[in-house]
């Protein structure tokens, strides 16, 4: 979580990052710790030591198609993590990853940085292509989680509304863990969700109600 940005292809290991991954790069760090009104055009150039004329150049809609960029960027980043996450055990480990991921990263950002998706998806009039560039990372991650579930034989519909439900509850905790500086809202989150969850399981994937 914390190498939000994508990571370099592989050809591009050895190569610094020019100045679009840059500006990228921070505008997800900023906008995650301040906002997207909090983050202005200098405090960009000046985290990413890029020239004022390359945030035009590569982004001629300037700092909101930059952010908007960099905002599908996170997404991606994100919905490949839990697509990894996913991919492995039962839909509890998977819930339990993803969990996890958030309590380690505000743990390791002193509890200063949230989720950018959720930063862009509350900037309203600041930039008001950003709620939609939420929407598809939201959308994804739903999809994943839905299908996760389904595939586990909890029923299709139910799988979508309990994949919402742990997209909303999830990503609560961790504005609630922002401002209490507490990991303790992602971990009451996490137990509840478990119970839930394994009332919806069929006895076959290992997990009975109690």
């Amino acid at each position: 979580m914390n190498g939000l940005p994508q990571d370099p292809a592989p050809d591009d290991v050895h190569r610094p990052p020019g100045p679009r991954q840059r500006l990228i790069t921070s505008a997800i760090d900023l906008v995650r710790r301040r906002g997207v009104a909090g983050t202005g055009v200098t405090e960009l150039l000046t985290a990413s030591n890029t020239a004022r004329g390359s945030i035009y150049q590569h982004f001629p809609g300037g700092k909101q198609q930059l952010v908007e960029e960099s905002t599908r960027v996170a997404g991606q980043v994100l919905t490949a993590a839990i697509a990894a996450a996913t991919e492995v055990g039962d839909p509890l480990d998977a819930l339990e990853s993803f969990v996890r991921m958030w309590q380690e990263t505000l743990t390791t950002t002193d509890f200063t940085a949230g989720c950018p998706v959720v930063a862009a998806a509350l900037a309203g009039h600041d930039a008001p292509g950003l709620p939609a560039a939420a929407a598809e990372a939201f959308t994804e991650w739903n999809d994943l989680i839905a299908t996760k579930l389904a595939d586990s034989g909890v029923e299709p519909g139910t799988a979508r509304s309990l994949a919402t439900f742990t997209i909303s509850a999830v990503e609560g905790a961790v504005i609630l863990a922002l401002s209490t500086r507490s990991v303790r809202p992602l971990e009451d989150v996490h137990r509840h969700l478990v119970e839930l969850v394994r009332l919806h399981l069929p006895p076959r994937c290992g997990v009975t109600p109690e």
